[in-house]
């Protein structure tokens, strides 16, 4: 079915407005103006997964929000100042330095469409012994498959960031002259999360492992595509080591042991 028969919502619970994040953004002077910018940011992103677009491949750019503004119809510096505080408040992220994404958008997204509609007015149908007038397939509708789809693929890229800036932070702590960019990993964390099927917490926990200055591989996995490539061996060899577990050290102290009749 082509793109041009399907329509995009957004849906909120109940306790959207009860969050600490949204209620700090709220309780701000024009708050209530950022918080209905934020909420049309949600609207424009359903669309692309989460990914502001102008255009089919175009995306909006952040240092521009001039034309953002324009098509949201808001004052440029209530827009500027409501994507600083998306930022500040874990509402946004900035993948790549020119492309803004909506956190959390996998939440609130569903797809629906002609066909969709269709079946629920069918659905909808009841005869007068309340029972379905018809049989209906029992395929999901196409945005429940949408939602699962998106719940399972949309915070990929977010937290393949979120490890990606984890490698530069632990990195620069031994290299101070490290400037890696972390967009250079991202795409490659992307794939090892949502192809791979590497869990989040898994690959932090090798990340930590081989980020260390005695490691051999501190400085051998300075890419994502390496990281990606050699996760198998990294893997495998943390576990190895902490299998084996710490080294005890004998210790031998020059002095004579003191006798308890020097302690009185």
């Amino acid at each position: 079915m082509s793109d041009n028969l399907n329509y995009y919502y957004i849906k909120l619970k109940e306790s959207y407005f009860d969050q600490d994040n949204i209620k700090i953004l709220e309780s701000l002077p024009n708050g209530h103006i950022y918080s209905l910018i934020i909420l049309k940011l949600y609207l424009k992103s359903a669309k692309s997964e989460g990914r502001l677009m102008m255009t089919p491949s175009i995306p909006y750019d952040p240092e521009k929000v001039e034309i953002l503004a324009n098509v949201l119809g808001h004052d440029i510096s209530h827009v500027k100042e409501a994507l600083r505080l998306g930022l500040e408040l874990d509402l946004i992220t900035i993948i790549k330095g020119y492309e803004i994404w909506m956190t959390d958008i996998q939440n609130f997204i569903g797809k629906s469409s002609t066909e969709a509609d269709r079946k629920r007015k069918y659905r909808n149908h009841i005869t007068s012994d309340g029972q379905m007038s018809g049989q209906i397939s029992d395929k999901s509708p196409p945005e429940i498959e949408k939602e699962i789809e998106i719940e399972k693929e949309a915070p990929a890229m977010k937290r393949a960031y979120e490890l990606s800036c984890l490698i530069k932070t632990l990195h620069k702590q031994f290299d101070k002259k490290y400037s890696g960019d972390p967009n250079l990993w991202t795409q490659d964390i992307e794939k090892l999360l949502r192809i791979d099927h590497r869990g989040y917490d898994e690959i932090k926990q090798v990340i930590h492992w081989c980020k260390t200055p005695e490691n051999f591989w501190f400085s051998n996995i300075m890419s994502g595509k390496n990281l990606r490539k050699q996760y198998p061996k990294l893997l495998a060899q943390m576990k190895n080591d902490q299998k084996k577990g710490p080294e005890l050290i004998e210790i031998q102290l020059d002095q004579e042991p003191l006798e308890f009749g020097s302690l009185l």
